[in-house]
């Protein structure tokens, strides 16, 4: 490898929101994700998902223009190219979300997840 190609590697990473954009310069065309960044993402937007009953793509969406700041999120951009290659496991969240909505589960621990018997749902 060219003495290039190593410095490139070892080159600083900036939070994005310390960028100053200049012409509405698309800085996201020069965004790249390691393996480990975009697992990260991948786990911060499936429990975002359960967290906040998020049941489909639209509903993702207008969730992280609002908030994704706050969770430290991307634009949409790059998080449709990270959840391009996991859409089977993005599906299951959602649906989780929508069966939940669809038909309620009443006996079920918010907080542990455990299933409860009838004497302790009423």
């Amino acid at each position: 490898m060219s003495r290039k190609t190593l410095s490139r590697r070892k080159s600083n990473k900036y939070n994005k929101q310390d960028i100053t954009l200049i012409n509405n310069f698309d800085i996201d065309r020069y965004i790249s994700l390691d393996v480990e960044d975009k697992d990260d993402m991948l786990n911060t937007v499936c429990d975002l998902i359960d967290e906040y009953g998020i049941a489909n793509i639209r509903e993702l969406k207008r969730f992280v223009r609002v908030h994704g700041n706050e969770h430290g999120l991307p634009s949409m951009k790059i998080i449709n190219s990270v959840l391009r290659a996991h859409t089977a496991l993005v599906r299951l969240y959602f649906d989780a979300v929508y069966q939940e909505r669809r038909y309620g589960r009443s006996d079920i621990d918010k907080e542990t997840g455990e299933i409860l018997n009838d004497k302790e749902t009423k």
